[in-house]
């Protein structure tokens, strides 16, 4: 901490929160003191404290103070404030979710400035880290105060329109997600979301008061709000298919909208009323545009005509010629001489109102534009596209004047502020983007690849990095200095995969080209190139340097010699494309995962598929094996990883925190640690012990990829937008207070790999009941590391399956204290408190449980059923209580409580469990059956018999109420009846029921009878 933020710890709460809220604006206003005031801005504990307590916002705030005319600093401390200012508003959106990633988005985006005071904070910022982290060691963020001031997110879907109020200080989005949203724009809060469509909203226009807006949804409908309050005022009813388009003329009164039913509808907005329909088209309307004069209306169809209309009479007044093609979006100049279009042409083209002529085309963008937005002042526009960019063009002379990047998808929408500076822009990424368009800023050009990094690999000794790019390449890289040393070209389509041989001398390349190349990593060439039927989509490279497997998108894998260029075998087995493949350390048997949720594990001399692992509920996008082979991770669509023990296709462990697709995960060369990539622009760490995630690094894109370098730190990772990143995990102060850049709460005291060795070897004994050797095993563990709460579990459920059962509720006891919200460990402590005869403590354990997740009703019923298998039938029974008392409504749930009650020997209590179960489903089989089962046991055979007849009279083929039937004649002393019975039950099912009844004492009083006796010998 620095000797400021220690100060201010020491102060009262009150006297600390005025000096973070007030002391700067002090600084400046009443003491002048500006020195002291940069000082205080300068200095991270300060800008850490004020973050934690006063958020973001009120933190940018205190740097604009600096902007003022009478604060007097030297240019360079004005440049050096703008700067950190401008990192802290870029990572607003960050912070405002997670204030923990202060430092590493300093580093990010600030890294390359060597301004001596800019650095002074990063180490400050370094310094002040008492946790796991991952440090960036290059920038690898958009730098401060270039490209977009501040992103805006809270939308969960793509973003599809996007309006700016007249007094430029809010927006209104609209989204997939049904919602729309109002945002300051200047500080990127969320002022109030509008709820009311039931589909998509496709469009928002914000009338020129600025005090109401209208939203068209693929609901068929137009919602009429009120901006201040949020209030739905009415909804327009009429179309008959989705409204993607909708504008408000100049008066403020009229609307006109733009459907997929072929039609535009002119409304009444203060009424609701329909006043006019224009359906002159024979396909969808596109855009639609308003003059200045609210006099014309223009209108885009996809027959590729722009058509002219006079809005009061509804005349077609003229149409404008030219290359139309695919127009998207159209828009009327201030002057109303002057239009533009946008084409999937990827043009934007120039229109001369009156005469429809076209005055230019503006070229530019590389893929299909999907909005653009005109300045107030005529002369600027702005333009989105599906190139991920925006691009500003001086309208006049149809320059280009720069390319806004930042965000990684489609850009579907954009508006600029009235004063022609600002502009707001929406994509499919799920975020908005506010921009300076005025500014004259260069914005860095990243050297790294131009299309997503797809895989990445680190060669065995450390030194060098490879990435591969949709962009058709791969890139070399220097690890130390973490620059490019070349690029590898041949590849004509998406490389989705490298590897490094052991060797580290080659290099195995694959692609969407169905090629797969291996390349002489000495020289940076290609050697030589094999050809594949499909789509490569992951590589791995045997321990010994001479077979890869490749994972395809035809469903298989290949085993390639890569001496001879020979393919050995083809493993099959999948239904769907391969996504990732990994060789164990032995190279006898490999991992691949599919997009049919499943993973298997092959035999790689064989090619025999030796077992499938089954758990995940999405596609499965990569696999890692660890070093020391004892495990594998999985990573999938379904947002989760999976921890898996290879020997017996368990997984102990499911890692969850990633808020979209995993794409990538890779093990640490000490097996303690694994390293996650997320399509939610995260990478996570996670402790293999414990199964929880210890650092996570924010970014700008989705990851798509991750490596860990042999040294066991250092991580590189490649994302959607091209960028390659390094980073180095870093951890807290070693007891002699010195700082170790490595994990030290899981490092340093003891050999790395026997406690990850010592876990799972624990887990494999616990699994072959070997449960005093589990105890011993895991114990070691708990040693080494006490806080791994799934330890001390482990070893509880060891001592309760000894019948140890005062030890076992010590040991969950310690779980406890380290996880309290663990619904399981506190049913496994209650379950050892009821062996104990401690039934009051162990209802209030369960009661604890219960608690946890209140409405699951599943995990109870799972419980009890596990229970009853081990014959722990008092216990099955509280079990299905509590399931009943959160669900006292299923029939079955009734069924199985009067089950375990009569194993339990209270027939009585489980014959009033039926009966509660009869008033929900009074013709279920099951309890019309055990119901009569329970009678019998009772002695009461007529009501049994009466039971069993009205099971059959619903299953008549169902063969156990004939034999049971049998007994109880049998016990009535009415030979014929239990006679023809179990001769009913023998035809059914022969052998089963000659053996029983050779030794059921219910026929010991007809067991003498000639005919009892001809049927068991059949």
């Amino acid at each position: 901490m620095s000797d400021l933020s220690v100060w201010l710890a020491q102060q009262s709460k009150s006297e600390r929160e005025y000096l973070l809220k007030h002391q700067p604006r002090d600084f400046v206003e009443g003491l002048r003191n500006f020195n002291r005031y940069y000082g205080w801005l300068m200095d991270f504990g300060f800008i850490e404290m004020k973050l934690e307590f006063l958020g973001v916002q009120a933190l940018i705030d205190d740097y604009d103070l600096a902007r003022n005319a009478d604060v007097l600093l030297s240019p360079e401390q004005t440049q050096t404030l703008k700067l950190i200012q401008g990192a802290i508003r870029k990572s607003a959106h960050v912070l405002d979710g997670d204030k923990t990633q202060l430092v590493e988005h300093l580093f990010g985006r600030l890294l390359d400035f060597e301004m001596p005071e800019i650095q002074r904070l990063l180490e400050q910022g370094r310094q002040s880290k008492d946790s796991v982290w991952l440090r960036p060691l290059k920038a690898n963020l958009e730098r401060a105060n270039e490209g977009a001031l501040r992103t805006l997110v809270g939308h969960t879907n793509v973003v599809t329109g996007v309006a700016i109020a007249p007094d430029g200080l809010t927006a209104i989005s609209a989204s997939w997600d049904k919602t729309m949203k109002i945002w300051d724009i200047d500080s990127g809060i969320l002022l109030r979301t509008l709820t009311g469509h039931t589909d998509w909203v496709t469009a928002v226009a914000i009338a020129p008061d600025g005090k109401t807006a209208i939203s068209a949804s693929a609901d068929n409908t137009l919602k009429v709000w009120d901006i201040n309050s949020g209030t739905l005022l009415k909804t327009l009813t009429g179309h008959t298919r989705e409204v993607f388009a909708v504008a408000i003329a100049s008066d403020g009164k009229t609307a006109i909208s733009a459907s997929k039913d072929n039609t535009l509808k002119l409304w009444d907005m203060d009424r609701g009323n329909e006043l006019r329909t224009f359906n002159d088209y024979t396909s969808s309307v596109t855009a639609v545009a308003i003059a200045p004069d609210s006099l014309t209306v223009v209108f885009a169809s996809k027959d590729n005509i722009l058509r002219v209309w006079d809005m009061n009479s509804g005349i077609k007044l003229r149409t404008l010629t030219g290359d139309n093609y695919g127009v998207k979006a159209f828009a009327i100049a201030p002057d109303g001489k002057t239009a533009v279009s946008a084409s999937w042409a990827r043009t934007l083209k120039v229109w001369d109102m009156n005469s429809g002529i076209k005055l230019r085309t503006l070229i530019g963008h590389t893929e299909k534009i999907e909005a653009f937005a005109i300045a107030l002042d005529g002369k600027t526009v702005v333009s989105a596209s599906r190139d991920h960019t925006l691009k500003v063009w001086d309208m006049n002379s149809g320059n280009e004047l720069r390319t806004l990047t930042g965000h990684a998808e489609w850009v579907l929408a954009v508006a600029i502020a009235p004063n022609g500076k600002r502009a707001v822009s929406a994509s499919n990424d799920h975020t908005l983007k506010v921009w300076d368009i005025d500014s004259r800023r260069e914005i860095r050009t990243f050297t790294d690849h131009t299309e997503e990094v797809e895989a990445v690999a680190i060669a065995p000794d450390g030194k060098t990095a490879i990435s591969a790019s949709q962009d058709n390449t791969l890139k070399v890289w220097d690890m130390d200095s973490r620059s490019e040393l070349t690029t590898l070209t041949g590849h004509t389509s998406l490389v989705l995969a490298v590897a490094i041989a052991p060797d580290g001398l080659i290099a195995v390349s694959g692609s969407r080209d169905n090629i797969l190349k291996v390349w002489d990593l000495s020289i940076h060439k290609e050697i030589t190139t094999f050809s594949h039927t499909s789509s490569v989509n992951a590589v791995a490279i045997a321990p010994d340097g001479k077979t890869a497997v490749l994972a395809s998108t035809d469903k298989t894998l290949k085993v390639l010699d890569l001496l001879t260029g020979t393919f050995l075998r083809t493993l099959t087995g999948h239904t769907e494309g391969v996504t990732g493949v990994a060789i164990a350390p032995d190279g006898l048997t490999a991992i691949s995962g599919s997009r049919d949720n499943t993973l298997k594990v092959w035999d790689l001399l064989s090619g025999h598929e030796l077992t499938t692992l089954i758990g995940h509920t999405g596609y499965v996008t990569a696999v890692a094996i660890a070093p020391d082979g004892l495990i594998a991770i999985s990573a999938s669509y379904d947002r989760t990883l999976k921890v898996w023990d290879i020997d017996s296709g368990i997984f102990p462990r499911t890692l969850t925190g990633h808020t979209d697709e995993v794409t990538a995960v890779a093990i640490a060369p000490n097996s303690l640690i694994a390293v996650s990539a997320s399509s939610d622009n995260t990478l996570k760490v996670w402790d293999l012990v414990s199964y929880k995630e210890v650092a996570s690094f924010s970014g700008e894109y989705g990851f798509s990829c991750c490596a860990i370098a042999p040294d066991g730190v250092t991580v590189v990772a490649g994302d959607e937008s091209g960028r390659v990143h390094f980073l180095r995990l870093e951890g807290m102060k070693q007891e002699d207070g010195s700082r170790e850049m490595v994990i030290p709460a899981m490092v340093s005291s003891y050999n790395l790999n026997n406690v990850v060795t010592s876990f799972h070897d624990g887990l494999l004994l616990a699994r072959q009941g070997q449960y005093e050797a589990v105890i011993t095993k895991l114990t070691e563990v708990a040693e080494l590391r006490p806080d791994i709460v799934v330890v001390w579990f482990e070893i509880g459920k060891a001592l309760h399956n000894l019948q140890r059962y005062q030890e076992a509720i010590t040991s969950f006891d310690k779980a406890i204290e380290i996880e309290e919200e663990n619904r399981d460990f506190w049913f496994c402590r209650g379950l050892a408190l009821m062996k104990c005869g401690r039934q009051l403590a162990a209802g209030v354990s369960w009661f604890i449980a219960m608690s946890i997740e209140p409405h699951d009703y599943d995990f109870w019923l799972k419980q009890g059923r596990s229970l009853f298998r081990s014959e722990s039938y008092e216990e099955a029974i509280c079990c299905y209580d509590l399931a009943i008392e959160i669900q006292p409504n299923k029939a079955a749930f009734w069924d199985w409580r009067g089950f375990a009650l009569r194993k339990a020997g209270r027939a009585e209590e489980a014959i009033s469990s039926y009966d509660r179960g009869l008033e929900l489903e009074p013709n279920d089989f099951h309890l019309l059956y055990r119901r009569a089962y329970a009678l019998m046991t009772l002695g009461s055979y007529e009501e049994a018999i009466d039971y069993f007849d009205k099971a059959l009279e619903i299953n008549p083929n169902y063969h156990d109420p004939y034999y049971d039937k049998a007994c109880c004649y049998a016990l009535q002393g009415n030979v014929e009846l239990s006679l023809e019975n179990l001769r009913r039950a023998i035809q059914m099912k022969p052998r089963r029921y000659r053996e029983l009844a050779k030794t059921d004492a219910d026929f010991d009083g007809i067991r003498g009878d000639v005919r009892f006796q001809e049927l068991l010998l059949g």
